[in-house]
């Protein structure tokens, strides 16, 4: 560990952890020409498979080359598909691609956002998940996912969503709600006790509405350097929500207890131990039945109970969490690179633990970026909550582009709902816009990009909207 200078340490675990802590859950927030992979999550095989089977038949004339081939009858007719049906192909992509995809997008203009994006903020990988209505969604991948063996990030890589995971713990804490399980404006103490908040002057007064609504006061604890050094030093070690809770309550008040907005990722991580009490189950499984199997979502987890099948991919830490953490950590070999000029920290190379577990219902989920759109509109569409309890999570409290758990924005004079997501090292922002019915997800495997990846969304939008015609 390099602990030397004790000034040095402190600076940098602040810049490091904050940025750490943005990634559980903060909402505020290469090799780019490689690998431009789009693929659609249900539709895209049928595109290819229609181009090679008229050239099949043509192959009288390249037979020549087959009858090279020992059986000069038999095998002119059989030789002839193989060499055929790779010449074809290449011929016949590009129409699917940039004119006639199944989707309808204008794929050519979506690849050109993202790939310049991509440049501008040094991006080593990105995935995108498109869908209009409860169809499936349309997904894409540019890009990388691994800076040391190039391997190309497709839709099929796990990724880490961070705070986009706070709407869905408010949702399913809003279906106890409406089930009388809880109350949205009894305190706390109701359901965890008289010593949850420890010296905390608010805490007898604290609610749910407070909690989701990031009024009660808290300290960001992403963001605090004294979280940083604790992190720093237990990577390998899972943080419980009673220790974050211990943490975050150990302060005095940092903004006005229930006038001022202050984000907050305790409170969801709280909201999720009030599941647990409540319901006598994990946190994870309640989330679940509540909120993930009712809308079919199969890839999508909740570490630390629940893990996907396979690791999420390769993530970067970049600028101030670069020299954060080769600070404050031993660097492992190899974990090091520089990209497109950047210096580039490969959170992969350390143990997972820590930054697996300090998230929780805050910041934790893992998924397929093809389950995003599904998740994230199911919240207000997939009859989860009642219409009263959607009225509570969507009306603007003191923030007025915040409800409970929710961002509230207006985009071009229409409603949209979205939250944001970092964590060491993804970037992450889901949208919906309900008059449009339209849900657009992204993920890049930097943190933080810069710009961020709000500058992609606003160049992606228009291009969507155009093509499917909601103008």
């Amino acid at each position: 560990m390099m602990r030397s200078s004790a000034a040095r340490l402190c600076w940098a675990l602040l810049l490091v952890l904050a940025l750490l802590a943005g990634a559980c859950g903060n909402d505020d927030e290469g090799t780019t020409e490689p690998a431009p992979v789009a693929t659609t999550t249900a539709e895209a095989t049928p595109a290819p498979t229609q181009p090679p089977a008229p050239e099949a038949t043509p192959e009288p004339e390249p037979t020549p080359a087959a009858t090279s081939a020992p059986t000069p009858d038999p095998a002119p007719e059989a030789t002839p598909e193989p060499e055929p049906t790779a010449e074809p192909t290449p011929e016949a992509t590009p129409a699917p691609e940039s004119e006639t995809h199944p989707s309808g997008l204008d794929i050519a203009a979506i690849e050109a956002a993202a790939t310049g994006w991509m440049e501008n903020a040094r991006i080593p990988g990105l995935v995108l998940a498109v869908a209009q209505g409860g169809e499936d969604p349309w997904t894409f991948g540019w890009g990388v996912s691994d800076l040391g063996t190039q391997e190309p990030i497709t839709p099929g890589d796990y990724v880490r969503i961070g705070s986009v995971t706070k709407p869905v713990t408010t949702v399913a804490v809003l279906s106890m709600v409406d089930e009388g399980l809880v109350d949205l404006d009894t305190p706390v103490t109701a359901y965890l006790g008289d010593d949850w908040y420890g010296k905390y002057e608010h805490g007898p007064q604290i609610t749910l509405r407070h909690l989701m609504g990031h009024t009660t006061g808290f300290v960001e604890y992403a963001f605090d350097q004294g979280f940083f050094v604790l992190g720093s030093a237990r990577l390998g070690v899972p943080i419980a929500p009673e220790e974050i809770v211990r943490f975050t309550t150990n302060y005095g008040p940092v903004a006005e207890f229930e006038t001022e907005y202050n984000y907050s990722t305790a409170g969801h991580v709280i909201a999720g131990m009030i599941i647990e009490a409540v319901t006598g189950n994990p946190a994870d499984v309640e989330i679940r039945s509540r909120v993930l199997a009712p809308l079919g979502l199969e890839n999508t987890y909740l570490p630390p109970n629940e893990l996907p099948p396979v690791p999420v991919i390769d993530s970067y830490n970049g600028g101030l969490l670069y020299y954060a953490f080769t600070s404050l950590t031993r660097v492992p070999d190899g974990a090091r690179y520089n990209f497109m000029g950047n210096d580039y920290l490969s959170t992969d190379d350390y143990p997972q633990e820590f930054l697996q577990t300090a998230g929780w219902t805050g910041g934790g989920i893992e998924t397929l970026i093809g389950d995003v759109p599904t998740m994230f509109r199911g919240l207000f569409t997939g009859g989860l909550i009642s219409d009263e309890s959607l009225a509570e999570m969507t009306s603007a409290g003191v923030n007025p582009g915040y409800g409970l758990g929710i961002r509230i924005d207006d985009i071009g004079g229409r409603l949209a709902y979205s939250h944001g997501g970092g964590t060491p090292a993804f970037r992450t922002r889901a949208l919906y816009i309900p008059e449009l019915d339209l849900t657009l997800a992204a993920t890049a495997n930097v943190l933080p990009p810069d710009p961020d990846m709000d500058e992609f969304i606003d160049a992606l939008l228009p291009i969507v909207m155009e093509s499917w015609g909601l103008n």
